[in-house]
């Protein structure tokens, strides 16, 4: 091996050195689960869906704590001047009785005294007190508690659809980082052909075998081969940026995946979204319950203790009640509302029927993709190994001088564009996967 194959050699060993390594192995979903939980961790989207997820279990711990009771503390101070005045006649009403009473005692004990004259307002008068609050019969609390409940769990459904959107992306980046690297590769090793077959034409222009023309058109098309590296690299630079996009890391561990994935039919679990519909169809009827529930009596009790009187001496008092509310009549709003939330339900009912409908369609149709795209990876793949043979046998004519350099050219483009083609493919195929498994709901979410 010559010094100029050795540098190149040398340059692609280092080129792609911690690059991902494909070898045949079965790829399972847990093969991704660290990588995934990365992504989930991550998205800024999904961490904005838990603390979505946080307000609703707070929500359903306040509609718990409706259940008991409320205590507050409550002060009227008044200072009043003026204003109504109420009459007593006390001494007109007291004063014939006292003087008889005077007369009949030979004394002076009862005096007279002069008729009152009160002011309405109190003047210099506070009220403390402490309120106790307890609700003894709300049907609304028991419904407001069922509705905060399955608002939690349609949360849940909404982060486990995001995940499994998540999931599917991050299989995706990786399948690409890997055909990005695959690519660079091709053209590192189609490079390297391209040298030796510079230096075998250098060789034959020296022997008189070869014309001038024949390294001209080689070295065209290393320039070419040059651009379409510079591409790839790009392309390695992209696929990094969204991985780092998606994991928050530019370099990931490789997963061990087969050439091809296997055609199967993956178990079917229940879509994200026909679970989010039947959630939301749960909650109607709770709102349903809840306008049923109109004419229903709400009962609580009050207990107030506290202490009252002028000049702040201290008069304290207990005052226990019992509270009764009963709607009557509201001009029919709650019949209208029920009406709607029965319409509501009807339409997220056919929606849900639609949407079963449509997924079944994506099923089959991801299904025939992926058939389709491994068909076609397997057509390319089967051409590789001929090619390359071809390749060789062509050089060692080109070497002998039994085959001018555009056959060899012809052989080097057919090896570089079959392989170049069987990677795009081989991409597609396990892209394809990753949508069947998507659409199949066969990767587990937390």
């Amino acid at each position: 091996m010559n010094s100029v194959n050795k540098i190149y050699i040398s340059h692609l060993k280092l080129y792609l050195t911690g690059l991902l390594i494909l070898v045949v192995q079965s790829v399972h979903a847990q093969d991704f689960e660290s990588l995934v939980k990365l992504a989930w961790k991550n998205n800024k989207q999904l961490n904005s869906k838990n603390f979505q997820l946080e307000s609703a279990v707070s929500s359903l711990k306040e509609a718990k704590a409706m259940y008991g009771p409320n205590l507050q503390v409550g002060l009227l101070y008044s200072l009043a001047e003026g204003g109504r005045k109420i009459n007593f006649p006390v001494g007109d009403l007291l004063n014939p009785v006292y003087s008889t009473l005077n007369v009949l005692t030979q004394s002076n004990n009862f005096p007279t005294i002069n008729n009152v004259e009160e002011q309405f307002l109190p003047n210099n008068f506070y009220d403390l007190r402490f309120r106790i609050t307890q609700p003894l019969y709300y049907p609304d609390l028991a419904i407001n508690k069922k509705i905060k409940s399955e608002t939690i769990v349609l949360k849940n459904l909404e982060i486990k659809a995001l995940k499994r959107i998540i999931v599917k992306d991050v299989m995706n980046a990786y399948f690409s980082s890997v055909a990005a690297r695959k690519i660079s590769e091709i053209y590192w090793t189609s490079d390297s052909l391209l040298v030796e077959a510079k230096r075998v034409t250098q060789s034959l222009i020296k022997n008189g075998t070869a014309l001038p023309t024949a390294l001209s058109r080689i070295e065209t098309q290393m320039a070419t081969l040059s651009a379409q590296k510079y591409d790839a690299e790009a392309q390695i630079r992209n696929a990094d940026h969204y991985m780092k996009f998606l994991v928050g890391e530019t370099f990931v561990e490789s997963i061990l995946i087969d050439e091809l994935p296997v055609v199967e039919s993956f178990i079917y679990n229940e879509r994200e979204e026909i679970l989010q519909m039947n959630q939301g169809s749960k909650m109607l009827s709770l709102a349903l319950e809840k306008e049923k529930n109109f004419y229903k009596p709400k009962l609580g009790l009050q207990l107030d203790l506290g202490s009252q009187d002028f000049d702040f001496g201290i008069e304290p008092y207990v005052l226990a009640g019992l509270n009764v509310e009963m709607n009557l009549f509201d001009n029919n709003k709650h019949i209208y509302k029920k009406s709607s939330v029965q319409a509501d339900m009807t339409a997220i009912q056919l929606q849900k029927n639609y949407t079963e409908d449509q997924i079944g369609l994506q099923i089959n149709i991801a299904k025939e993709n992926l058939q389709a795209a491994v068909k076609q990876a397997e057509t390319y793949k089967i051409r590789i190994t001929a090619v390359e043979k071809m390749y060789s046998e062509v050089l060692k004519k080109y070497k002998e001088g039994s085959v001018n350099y555009l056959e060899l050219l012809d052989a080097e483009t057919q090896s570089t564009q079959i392989k170049l083609h069987y990677t795009l493919a081989r991409q597609n195929a396990w892209m394809k996967w990753a949508e069947y498994m998507y659409a199949t709901a066969s990767f587990p979410i937390e």
